[in-house]
């Protein structure tokens, strides 16, 4: 009986990781993007009161807790209400020797009265050039306002990500 407990356990293991592999190759990251806003558009929506549509860019630099750094552009849509609800967009990330990665995200963004929001959110990788050619995988990331969104300040977000990518061998 533990003969045939053993071989079925064994059979189990082998199959789980024969449909579940475990990649060696996986890359962890973490970094930090500082960002801005460098333009937004607001559609009001009459439904509800302080209802709004728009689509924004920003950009930046993120730092990653290696020490590299990346020029960071972000281009997204956006459907709150009173400061709260979800967003979309691409990131792009361009490193110093010209190697980019793409990234299609989605997030929510949360603000209380009388407080800066907040947001979390996921994304993909989607597209990786030079030495992330092939790219594959995904984040997880979560972000601070730092100022509001006025004429004076321009919406910056102190994000921190964390994500695992493969590359083709």
């Amino acid at each position: 009986m533990k003969k045939i407990f053993l071989l079925y356990l064994l059979a189990l293991v082998f199959f789980t990781l024969k449909l579940h592999p475990v990649d060696a190759n996986a890359e962890d990251v973490e970094y930090q993007l500082l960002t801005y806003l460098v333009r937004v558009d607001f559609i009001p929506v009459p439904d509800v009161d302080k209802h709004a549509i728009g689509i924004y860019e920003r950009r930046g630099v993120a730092v990653f807790k290696n020490g590299d750094t990346a020029a960071y552009h972000s281009r997204g849509t956006w459907d709150f209400i009173d400061g709260n609800g979800p967003f979309q967009g691409y990131t792009t990330l361009t490193y110093k020797d010209g190697s980019t990665t793409i990234n299609k995200y989605s997030g929510n963004q949360t603000q209380e009265t009388g407080k800066l929001a907040t947001m979390k959110g996921n994304g993909e990788y989607i597209k990786g050039t030079g030495k992330y050619e092939g790219i594959q995988g995904n984040d997880s990331f979560s972000g601070d306002y730092v100022t509001p969104y006025s004429k004076e300040t321009k919406g910056d977000v102190v994000v921190k990500a964390k994500g695992s990518y493969t590359l083709p061998k």
